[in-house]
């Protein structure tokens, strides 16, 4: 079968791939939990105020300017005076709008030694404040309930691809799941066990390869798709083939379903 195809540099583009949550992806998101717990932590207490210290009223005089992968943080720095005496303590957290010059903020110090002081932060900086950890410890929380359900899902690929029923179908629609991460999700039309045209939505893939540039609606693309016979809501269509669609592998797949009657694709 001779089925003129719309494709060119079909052998470049972007590899294809199950977007799987692995060791790798694991450890990453674990980092980020660890580090956005521990920061959270080392913020929080540094901002703790021992109950014996007395509060006293304090007026901004300066602030620090932080630049941080173009973003700038500034921090305030407090006056306050105790015993005629002036000091000054800069703010455990910092905002992205610089602090007003002699606004007054609330000032905690040790009476034994008034040079020891912070500023006492406000209850919505405080709540700011503990989304670290909070965030933190969900990402911990998360990694591994990721992990785990991917390992699962991968397992279930395999098992279906053993025990499902095989059927043949087209490539109707690719999804891009938005974002700047390249990944998408393809569409294939499938006649079940039951006579009826279904479709079928793969797992997250990394890179579309060859389908980016083919016009799979006037030239339907085989894929197959694995099916549970107990539960047709489990299902695995088999993006394995896409990094290697390849014009010669096309015709080939389409002269393959034609013997097998894959179903047209939706015009």
């Amino acid at each position: 079968m001779n089925i003129p195809l719309n494709f060119e540099l079909l052998s470049g583009g972007f590899k294809t791939k199950r977007r799987a949550f692995g060791v790798g992806s694991l450890i990453v998101l674990l980092l980020f939990g660890i580090g956005f717990t521990a920061a959270g932590y080392t913020v929080i207490r540094s901002s703790i105020i021992d109950p014996s210290w007395q509060r006293i009223s304090g007026t901004v005089v300066d602030s620090s300017k932080n630049v941080d992968d173009n973003s700038t943080t500034y921090t305030a720095i407090v006056s306050y005076s105790v015993n005629d005496m002036t000091y000054q303590v800069t703010s455990s957290s910092g905002s992205s709008f610089a602090p007003t010059i002699g606004d007054t903020r609330e000032v905690a110090f040790n009476p034994n030694q008034p040079s020891q002081a912070k500023v006492v932060e406000s209850p919505g900086t405080m709540i700011w404040l503990w989304l670290f950890p909070v965030i933190g410890v969900f990402l911990i929380i998360l990694a591994p309930i990721l992990f785990i359900r991917s390992v699962q899902r991968s397992r279930a690929i395999r098992n279906l691809r053993v025990t499902g029923q095989k059927l043949s179908g087209v490539i109707v629609d690719v999804q891009s799941m938005g974002g700047n991460n390249n990944t998408y999700k393809i569409v294939v039309a499938a006649t079940d066990t039951n006579g009826v045209v279904q479709n079928y939505i793969s797992d997250s893939i990394g890179g579309i390869g060859s389908i980016a540039m083919a016009d799979f609606q006037k030239h339907p693309i085989p894929i197959d798709v694995y099916v549970d016979l107990i539960d047709p809501k489990r299902y695995y269509v088999d993006i394995s083939e896409i990094p290697n669609l390849t014009p010669q592998r096309i015709s080939e797949l389409i002269h393959e379903a034609a013997n097998n009657h894959i179903p047209p694709a939706n015009r």
